[in-house]
């Protein structure tokens, strides 16, 4: 794949040391590499030991040495940079050759060997230092970028010019699922869909026009060898290139948590609409109520009056609290523990039964795994409603139930056409309900993974079913009984 790069950088300096005990052959070919290079600097010296000990404190890209030198000649300083800088590009330059002489040096790992010539051979030097010293930085550079993207947190991808994944770290490994030999080779199309690739095609796009941003940022969707999905933003980037397009790189984060935020703030707006709705229309009722009750006490003295609007007040407290536990309700249980249902709904059956009232518990140990608190103020609201929709006597009976528990009572029940109603906050059929009590009930099972079912109940009346429900991604383990 070829792409013009209007923004091409100019060429990289080439570092070279040349190696030969005649200065006149220093001095010419340094010459001529200037002239055919470009940003070429040649550091020159007739001694290999002192080469040796340059190489030691500066940074070279290409080494060019003679042959027959005094004290040490050039396979005999190939040998010592070898055990030195084995990568490093070592380009035999002689006047004195042999097929002996270049099988012993490509042997020793000699990155060229040319014999010494006029200008026709000083520009086959120049092309194979040009040549050895680009190789040698692109690969001092992949592997200063290999250390840095191994080092990253965050998923981190290569996608090579014929749009295959050339490398991956242990993040992006980690986050889609796959094997890295699944992976690499495979195409973006693996881990997005269609869409998902013609985004992330039509952002490359614009990185290597003329007027485009050196990166884009954009969301995508990752779908992972388990089937979920995953959102996340990629920030991505054309690898540099000159003529040639070598590529892209990304870094992918994971959105989910923003999307959490983004969603949980959606609910809590819902929620202050749902609020400011019930507040303006449902308390209406009282207050009209608690005002004409006042009017009358104050005109009449009536005791009933007083009474009816101390009633008033205490219906609008109640629909206040509901209220606020409404709001507090969250999505999800941080923490839970083993709870004992029948010794949690014992203590929450007290404030509301009367003597002639009932609640039947299991003979056995009723535990499950959730949070006591919510549990309470779920058993509380199921036995408020009981009580508020029958006349006492009334029995409200616990068991077993599918993994999970139930919640039973005597009452009149609930009509098979309003259960998926009676759940919505504000809706009451009860006097002096105030229609908060299941929408709390709800929105605790939920908070757990449970999933309510609302049945007939043995003496006819209603009965609540709360089992793990496993299409529900909570943040607790399924509900288990012991």
């Amino acid at each position: 794949m070829s792409i013009e790069n209007p923004q091409r950088a100019s060429s990289a300096p080439i570092e070279v040391l040349h190696v030969d005990d005649d200065p006149a052959v220093l001095d010419l070919t340094q010459s001529f590499l200037d002239e055919e290079l470009e940003a070429v600097t040649v550091a020159t010296t007739t001694d290999p030991d002192e080469a040796l000990e340059r190489l030691d404190s500066e940074t070279f890209h290409c080494v060019i040495s003679d042959l027959e030198m005094p004290g040490r000649d050039g396979l005999e300083l190939l040998d010592a940079v070898r055990d030195r800088y084995p990568d490093l590009p070592f380009v035999l330059y002689t006047g004195k050759g042999s097929e002996e002489i270049a099988a012993e040096a490509i042997n020793a790992g000699v990155t060229g060997y040319l014999q010494k010539g006029g200008p026709d051979q000083i520009r086959r030097l120049a092309n194979r230092v040009e040549h050895a010293a680009a190789e040698h930085r692109s690969r001092i550079e992949s592997e200063r970028y290999s250390t840095v993207l191994r080092a990253l947190d965050y998923p981190v991808y290569v996608v090579s010019d014929d749009a295959t994944f050339e490398y991956v770290n242990e993040a992006f490994v980690e986050l889609t699922g796959y094997d890295r030999e699944e992976i690499l080779g495979n195409t973006p199309g693996l881990i997005k869909t269609d869409e998902g690739v013609e985004t992330a095609n039509d952002m490359l796009a614009k990185i290597v026009s003329s007027d485009g941003p050196d990166r884009q940022k954009f969301k995508v969707d990752i779908y992972t060898a388990d089937g979920d999905v995953v959102p996340c933003y990629d920030h991505m980037a054309a690898l540099p290139f000159d003529d040639e397009f070598r590529g892209s790189v990304g870094i992918l984060r994971d959105a989910s948590a923003e999307q959490r935020r983004r969603e949980e703030l959606i609910r809590q707006n819902e929620r202050l609409d749902e609020f400011t709705s019930i507040i303006s229309h449902d308390l209406r009722t009282p207050l009209g109520n608690a005002e004409t009750a006042a009017d009358l006490a104050r005109t009449t003295g009536d005791e009933d009056a007083f009474e009816r609007l101390e009633a008033e007040h205490e219906r609008m407290e109640q629909m206040i609290e509901d209220l606020l536990t409404l709001a507090r309700e969250g999505q999800t249980v941080s923490e839970t523990e083993p709870a004992d249902v029948a010794a949690i709904a014992a203590e929450a059956w007290e404030p509301f039964c009367c003597a002639d009232d009932a609640l039947e518990l299991p003979d056995s140990e009723l535990v499950i795994d959730g949070d006591p608190s919510r549990l309470r103020q779920l058993l509380e609201n199921l036995m408020r409603n009981a009580v508020e929709h029958a006349d006492s006597p009334v029995t409200v009976t616990m068991g077993r139930v599918g993994g999970g528990f139930y919640v039973a009572d005597d009452g009149p029940g609930i009509d098979p056409e309003r259960r998926d109603q009676v759940f919505e906050p504000g809706h009451t059929t009860a006097d002096g309900g105030t229609g908060f009590g299941l929408s709390i009930v709800k929105r605790i099972a939920d908070a757990h993974g449970w999933e309510v079912t609302i049945t007939e109940s043995e003496a006819g009346g209603a009965r609540f079913e709360f089992v793990a429900d496993q299409r529900a991604h909570a943040t607790t383990e399924a509900l288990s009984v012991s």
